[in-house]
């Protein structure tokens, strides 16, 4: 379990699926996504079991620490330990929770994961370019810009630009002192 102030990552379990099943389906909390919708509960599940024994990734959902109530979902994937680098990815599902911190606080754990636990040298996203609320936390963080892809995904009936934004172990240790 990864911990926070007001929130605790943990890894997704199959009690998990209903929480990311009703999040996915919604059409407010997955504008940003890039998911293949209506995702079921049968899939979903099949899916944790298939990908729960993925070193190459980590999911989690992430729980207030005053009542363990799921807000979130959040992970890594493509983690590469030869090449030292992991795709990050995170949302809060539960939408009475958005814009109160939390997002932040997850980045935080996130990245406390990846390079002081993982020893991880670089962590990126992608980012759809009209998402700003991601945009700009992940700049908070330290994290840059490597790219803009144009016409990267298909997306909710339309062909969506990402940027392609990391952040290096040095830069996150000399941003945190």
């Amino acid at each position: 379990m990864l911990t926070g102030v007001h929130v605790y990552l943990r890894l997704m379990e199959e009690k998990d699926v209903m929480c990311k099943v009703k999040w996915i389906n919604d059409p407010e909390v997955r504008k940003t996504l890039n998911f293949i919708y209506p995702i079921s509960e049968i899939a979903t599940k099949q899916w944790l079991n298939r990908v729960a024994s993925d070193t190459s990734r980590k999911d989690f959902i992430v729980c207030l620490k005053e009542n363990d109530k799921q807000i979130g979902y959040a992970g890594l994937l493509n983690i590469d330990i030869r090449n030292s680098k992991a795709e990050s990815y995170m949302g809060i599902g539960e939408k009475d929770y958005w814009g109160k911190g939390y997002a932040k606080e997850i980045r935080k754990i996130l990245l406390e994961y990846v390079f002081l636990e993982l020893a991880l040298n670089k962590v990126y996203s992608y980012v759809w370019t009209k998402n700003e609320k991601v945009i700009n936390l992940n700049k908070a963080f330290g994290f840059k810009i490597e790219g803009n892809l144009k016409q990267d995904v298909f997306s909710h009936g339309e062909y969506r630009d990402r940027l392609l934004m990391s952040l290096f172990k040095s830069d996150y240790l000399s941003n945190r002192s």
